[in-house]
């Protein structure tokens, strides 16, 4: 999909009002916010819902309008109201015939589409209804339909017809709300995210056509791309574009042939998502030499979300630093941490579907289940888990806690969480290692010139640790995650045995991975 933001004359628009429905879509179900943009004294870090990745939510969203906008006379465009998005800015599609553009023009009173958003951790369907009172006005989201099924489609890597089953329950409800006689007029779209990434290519395939299968008996509209993997660069740009369009951050105009000066991208806000199976960060740097100086493929387009291989190609105002790290989700971060620790045990101690850690509370014991497989996770109590770790390690994460004095308890459990940063076991074995510490991470520069907006499991544990009061949020420094981190591993809560290990991790990512100072807040 390519989008433009056009700039027009405020005083020639004629702005609808912005329908309830979309307010609330925009305020609770995709992201906790009161208002667009919004007010400082409700800042805070940004929740995409649960079991939600914003990015593919907000832009399956904006794919259903984008498919819309044709129906109608050329030129009909989707203008919120006012006071809650930019008025000076109005999104022109270009054609994209592989996913929802699927449908011969007509008019109508009602549209609907359907999104499915294939995650690491779990499968949901969005069934979005448009409605227009007459076809002079512009559509308004009016009501939507939210259901989820678990696990994710990943888990069914060799058994990829129950994938197929999986969407059973979510296809049901999504047919069950288009209003009989529309559902053959109804397109469909499903991109599955770091779940899939991380299969091997032949079983994220057998997926893929079995989810493809199950949709074709459906009387919802297909396209040969309505079933795809969404790329990690896309999946960050798509979070970055929706937060800086709601938040009206966003120049004007983008992806036009007009040329646009190196400071258009000044006022946006960079974005940091953690999901199950994969990280992202975007941002666009106060300085071009910040990309010119990033690896290659580290530069995204905004317009098109290509990635850009060439410096030669990278223009000021049009590119974003951008970057997904498959298999440094939370989810997959665990895992790490677990196989780790219990490849370094003894023979002995070593038991076949046993995983442990002394980042556990004392004699806790859990199940818990990974891509597909189950594991019991269980406390390794201290004098079992001494020499697990070098000494190099213990120095390098003491230097980095930067306490005085520092906990044996936190040290050791942030060591384990820094070499997850270093030899993750999900993903790509062939990451290369960036400087100064050797991590698969690189670390960008001008990020601390930078405001940046945390999502999805970066909220979670900022909320469940009391970080956060409520979903209004709160600016947090990655000081205070460190001592909760600190907190939590010294007295664990039996209910929540996983928090020291995440807690760690999330901290380790954003300061030794990405390089934020214990100082920065993010917002």
């Amino acid at each position: 999909m390519k989008f433009t933001v056009q700039v027009t004359d405020p005083e020639e628009q004629n702005s609808p009002p912005m329908s309830p429905m979309l307010k609330r879509i925009l305020s609770s179900r995709v992201v906790y916010a009161v208002s667009l943009p919004p007010p400082r004294r409700k800042n805070g870090i940004w929740k995409v819902h649960t079991w939600m990745l914003l990015g593919l939510i907000i832009t399956g969203f904006l794919l259903l309008w984008l498919s819309f906008t044709h129906l109608g006379p050329i030129g009909e465009r989707f203008l919120p109201m006012k006071s809650s998005l930019p008025t000076s800015s109005i999104i022109t599609p270009y054609k994209d015939t592989n996913a929802l553009d699927a449908r011969k023009p007509h008019y109508s009173d009602n549209l609907y589409g359907v999104v499915f958003d294939a995650g690491s951790t779990g499968t949901r369907v969005h069934v979005f209804e448009l409605s227009r009172e007459n076809p002079n006005e512009a559509y308004t989201l009016t009501d939507e339909l939210f259901e989820q099924v678990n696990p994710g489609l990943s888990a069914y890597a060799d058994s990829p017809e129950k994938a197929g089953a999986s969407l059973d329950p979510l296809l049901r409800a999504a047919e069950a709300r288009v209003p009989r006689g529309w559902c053959s007029n109804t397109s469909v779209v499903l991109r599955a995210t770091a779940g899939l990434r991380l299969l091997p290519l032949d079983k994220a395939d057998g997926i893929l056509n079995a989810v493809r299968q199950k949709l074709s008996g459906s009387c919802l509209v297909k396209t040969p791309n309505s079933v795809s993997i969404l790329d990690g660069h896309q999946e960050g740009l798509y979070l970055w574009i929706s937060l800086n369009f709601m938040a009206n951050r966003l120049p004007s105009p983008i992806g036009s042939g007009i040329t646009v000066s190196e400071t258009a991208l000044d006022r946006t806000f960079g974005t940091l998502d953690l999901g199950g199976g994969s990280t992202q960060i975007t941002f666009a740097p106060v300085s071009l030499d910040v990309l010119l100086r990033a690896p290659p493929g580290f530069a995204t387009a905004i317009d098109s979300g290509e990635v850009v291989l060439s410096k030669d190609q990278i223009l000021p105002g049009k590119h974003v630093y951008s970057q997904s790290y498959l298999g440094l989700g939370l989810m997959s971060a665990r895992f790490s941490v677990l196989h780790t620790i219990s490849k370094r045990l003894p023979a002995l101690l070593a038991v076949t579907q046993e995983l442990y850690t002394p980042c556990f509370p004392p004699s806790a014991s859990v199940d818990w289940s990974h891509a597909g497989r189950n594991w019991k996770v269980r406390h390794l109590p201290w004098n079992q888990s001494e020499g697990l770790l070098l000494q190099q390690e213990l120095k390098d994460a003491t230097a980095s806690l930067e306490l005085n004095p520092t906990p044996r308890i936190l040290t050791s459990c942030y060591a384990f969480a820094r070499s997850v940063l270093r030899d993750p076991v999900d993903g790509d074995s062939a990451s290369p290692v960036y400087a100064p510490h050797a991590f698969v991470i690189h670390r960008p520069e001008g990020i601390a010139d930078r405001e940046f907006y945390a999502f999805s499991y970066i909220f979670d544990l900022a909320l469940h640790v009391g970080l956060i009061q409520d979903h209004s949020g709160g600016q947090v420094t990655l000081a205070q995650f460190r001592d909760a981190a600190d907190r939590v591993c010294l007295k664990p809560n039996p209910e929540q045995p996983f928090e020291c290990m995440d807690l760690t991790f999330i901290t380790a990512l954003l300061h030794d991975g990405y390089g934020f100072p214990w100082h920065k807040s993010i917002t």
